[in-house]
């Protein structure tokens, strides 16, 4: 059976390289090298599951995932002109990481380099001496082979509208639009984020960046601007579906609110979240799991922090979901839903919640650390005199760190613990849709975010992985759910959602998608 991701980045460890007189392009078929990640990165941290290739083109063909969602995204300033770059761009790593093309990307225009640089490298294998497989853009139903295992049918998503700019950092609406139009015209476009971890005109977005210390990627905005509407505006016009994906919570609201009341038709299209975590809660629960809150002196943005809540996995070291807004509410996933719309769940395992044993943690119990804009900050800390917060981490509904240490710190018990937290996504939708959850369990599908700087599961670190991560959810399960004491909907066979969940949702939503674009 082939398999299908909703969002994945199989040329983004290409991107900072470039073929010059002395320096060659790092090809999208060929693994990152374990050996050439420095020994001190690797023993002090976890950057070598970050950085191993997860989902280059030889993987995906290899491991028969033929159906893709391709990332069109040109890196953020943020996430390449700092201290730890610069460095690796000197050692092992300089065969990746090559300073020239990195001063290139800041300096030059994000969607030019989009058009002539990453789609290149992504479907002309000839340059780096492939030919018995190959990348195939799709435009209608027709066109997808299901049963060519040598080829990667390929659609698309634009992850931020930073990467429609003429230069970054440089939101000019009109140039967002005309880019927009261009990149329509020439590959299937599903869907665009409107933002992504920076700090935008267009839109506020949701904290995603704990590992670095940069103040860009702090919220300080306030839900979508003007602009922005005309941008989302245009993408429905024209049949591109909105990922809320890195919205702000504000944002995603405001963007309900402008659907609910005809802003973009009566008809309006599906939302989708292509690479989701789930907070485990509705929104008005979000006080309850802050432990300490504050603003900074002289900072337009909150620090909040908070407990992680449990509420699957019976008696035996309960998994925890991640609460911060980078992740959807029981609100935003019952939208989604409403709207006929499709979740890819991410294998991130700090988007799915998972928490690392501590073993001298300064912290009593395990939290999660964001960041919202001041602006936004009533959604999360009530503002009514003497309101109470942290009651949920009071009375026992978030992990301890005895949990943490009960559900293993090393492998193979980690990566156990990461498949159930991926269980405890699923079984959240069954319970939040009630009687409706055969239909919801329709609307999920895998979205790895792979090659994307994730930092991901252990049961599944990169693609060659896949078949065996399957097979595990569909022996695990059932039993799961059992100890989990919920209850699952009639008529469900494990092994048939299976195959809707990392194969067949997915692809009959894009086709659907293709059918309507060529209208």
């Amino acid at each position: 059976m082939p398999f299908f991701d909703f969002h994945i980045h199989p040329v983004l460890k290409s991107q900072f390289s470039e073929k010059t007189a002395t320096t060659e392009k790092f090809s999208p078929w060929e693994k990152v090298r374990r050996q050439d990640i420095p020994f001190m990165i690797k023993w002090c941290t976890e950057f070598e599951y970050i950085l191993e290739s997860q989902a280059n083109l030889s993987q995906l063909v290899v491991n028969d995932c033929n159906l893709i969602c391709a990332v069109l995204y040109i890196a953020e300033p943020g996430m390449i002109d700092n201290g730890l770059i610069k460095s690796a761009a000197k050692g092992k790593l300089k065969r990746y990481l090559q300073q020239p093309r990195i001063d290139a990307i800041l300096s030059g225009n994000p969607y030019e380099l989009l058009l002539n640089d990453d789609l290149n490298t992504l479907t002309d294998g000839a340059q780096f001496g492939v030919t018995d497989r190959k990348v195939k853009i799709i435009t209608s139903r027709d066109q997808y082979d299901e049963n060519d295992s040598r080829t990667i049918h390929v659609v698309f998503t634009v992850e931020g509208c930073h990467s429609l700019c003429s230069r970054l950092r440089n939101y000019m609406k009109e140039t967002i639009l005309q880019n927009l139009d261009d990149l329509r015209s020439r590959v299937p476009l599903i869907s665009v984020n409107p933002t992504h971890m920076e700090q935008s005109t267009v839109c506020n977005h949701a904290f995603a960046m704990p590992y670095m210390n940069d103040e860009i990627f702090k919220p300080t905005g306030n839900r979508i601007s003007n602009d922005g509407i005309d941008i989302i505006s245009h993408c429905y016009e024209n049949d591109i579906l909105i990922d809320v994906k890195h919205m702000s919570l504000a944002a995603r609201l405001h963007l309900y609110e402008l659907r609910n009341f005809g802003r973009f038709g009566a008809n309006v299209a599906p939302l989708v979240c292509t690479h989701a975590g789930f907070a485990g809660i509705s929104i008005e629960d979000i006080p309850d799991y802050i432990g300490d809150y504050n603003r900074p002196s002289g900072k337009k943005y909150t620090k909040i922090q908070l407990g992680k809540p449990v509420k699957y996995g019976g008696n035996f070291a309960r998994p925890s979901f991640n609460p911060s807004s980078i992740n959807l509410y029981d609100e935003d996933i019952m939208t989604i839903l409403d709207s006929g719309g499709m979740i890819g769940l991410s294998l991130d395992k700090r988007i799915l919640g998972y928490q690392p044993y501590e073993e001298n943690s300064e912290y009593a119990y395990p939290i999660e650390e964001e960041y919202v804009s001041y602006k936004e900050e009533s959604l999360f800390i009530p503002a009514a005199e003497g309101a109470e917060v942290g009651n949920a981490i009071a009375d026992g509904f978030c992990i301890t760190w005895d949990e943490v240490k009960e559900g293993g710190i090393v492998n193979s018990s980690v990566s156990f613990q990461h498949l159930r937290h991926f269980m405890a996504h699923v079984l959240h939708v069954i319970v939040l849709s009630g009687d409706n959850a055969m239909q919801a369990l329709k609307q999920l599908c895998i979205g790895s975010d792979f090659d994307g700087l994730i930092n991901p599961v252990w049961c599944c670190e990169t693609t060659d992985e896949i078949y065996h991560f399957k097979q595990d959810f569909e022996d695990h399960f059932k039993m799961f759910a059992e100890q989990s004491e919920v209850r699952l909907p009639a008529g469900f066979d494990v092994k048939t959602f299976s195959e809707d969940l990392f194969f067949k949702n997915g692809r009959d939503f894009v086709l659907q998608r293709l059918d309507i674009l060529n209208q």
